[in-house]
């Protein structure tokens, strides 16, 4: 017999949902929060370069089975690799997660947000930010860490394990180890969702190796071990000084309207003292860079950015294939190429 919702109370929740119409009347102010959400939630997040992300249910307890491994593991993440544990801050696994750094001496990191229940701040953090937003708090927990720990949970840990998949899938963020502990949970969940997506030919085959099922403590801290760092550093531009050409030790002049392009010969003198860039029709200059992952591009896009506009001027970039970056050179304003295409182009040399 079906259930009759319709007078069903609603919970008198401390945070009101919003209508469609209370979204797009608050729409600016709501996207500044957004936009600050994001800057402060990477900035937090640039001071813990090495970490390891704990997802999974909020409602265990310290008895618990998987309460009881996630807080083991977290403990030899910090003793056996240094990691910090970064969490949601909230209880259950977040908690056992974040009390297994705490209690070795490790980063306790917690991505707190407001809820209307279930989330209270564990006692286990060394640090915290704290989010309204979900998906900005997300996003940041998306590119937090080394690996990816998911225990078992409910429809929020499903939320985030399969955008996480979905965001490596689709190459939008760099191939990671996402390992899913609690095998009786989770190869009975992944097999039967798996395949029915497999025999609807909705996903691949492949993509059942997007993620490794484990219990396994020395594997998981091998795992770990094994994939690779992400240079988070923020760019600083002194640490190319010393690798300065001649040329890219200019400085960019403006480009003057009515200006000439360069001769032939004088565009061919200039080639040998840049790193591999082509010569389009006497009038562009192209390189095409081949990155080992997105963010290592992405990062790459940023720095060439960061000189553009100190020099002002500006190359066209594309990304393609998720991996490579295109720049191509050309001074607009007089139809062809100047000496500045050749300054930055060996600007742009010296980053790599």
């Amino acid at each position: 017999m079906k259930k009759d919702i319709t007078n069903k109370p609603e919970k008198n929740l401390p945070i009101k949902p919003l209508t469609k119409k209370e979204m797009h009347e608050a729409s600016r102010e709501r996207v500044s929060l957004i936009t600050k959400e994001f800057m402060q939630g990477f900035e937090f997040l640039s001071n813990y370069p090495k970490s390891v992300t704990f997802f999974g249910s909020a409602r265990f307890d310290e008895n618990n089975e998987y309460y009881i491994k996630a807080r083991s593991i977290a403990s030899k993440i910090v003793n056996e690799i240094g990691y910090s544990i970064v969490t949601g801050g909230g209880p259950g696994i977040m908690e056992a997660g974040n009390r297994g750094a705490f209690e070795n001496g490790g980063q306790s990191i917690g991505l707190t947000i407001q809820l209307p229940h279930e989330q209270v701040v564990n006692p286990y953090l060394t640090s915290e930010l704290d989010f309204y937003y979900f998906f900005s708090r997300k996003v940041c927990l998306n590119f937090a860490a080394e690996s990816y720990l998911f225990f078992p949970g409910g429809f929020g840990t499903m939320d985030e394990l399969f955008g996480l998949l979905t965001l490596i899938q689709t190459h939008k963020v760099r191939p990671v180890p996402v390992i899913l502990v609690g095998k009786d949970f989770w190869q009975k969940q992944m097999n039967s969702i798996f395949k029915d997506m497999l025999e609807e030919g909705t996903i691949d085959k492949e993509d059942f190796s997007l993620f490794t099922i484990t219990d396994d403590e020395d594997e998981i801290i091998e795992i770990i071990k094994n994939a690779p760092v992400v240079n988070s550093e923020p760019f600083d531009i002194k640490k190319i000084e010393n690798k300065k050409s001649e040329l890219s030790s200019k400085k960019c002049i403006s480009c003057e309207v009515g200006g000439i392009p360069m001769k032939k010969d004088e565009i061919e003198s200039l080639l040998p003292s840049i790193n591999k860039w082509s010569l389009i029709d006497d009038k562009v200059i192209e390189k095409i860079i081949d990155f080992t992952n997105f963010s290592e591009a992405m990062n790459f896009i940023d720095q060439v950015a960061f000189i553009s506009e100190k020099e002002g001027h500006h190359p066209n970039i594309s990304l393609f294939d998720y991996n490579k970056v295109k720049i191509s050179l050309t001074t607009h304003k007089i139809g062809g190429l100047s000496e500045n295409d050749f300054i930055l182009a060996s600007k742009i040399d010296d980053l790599l």
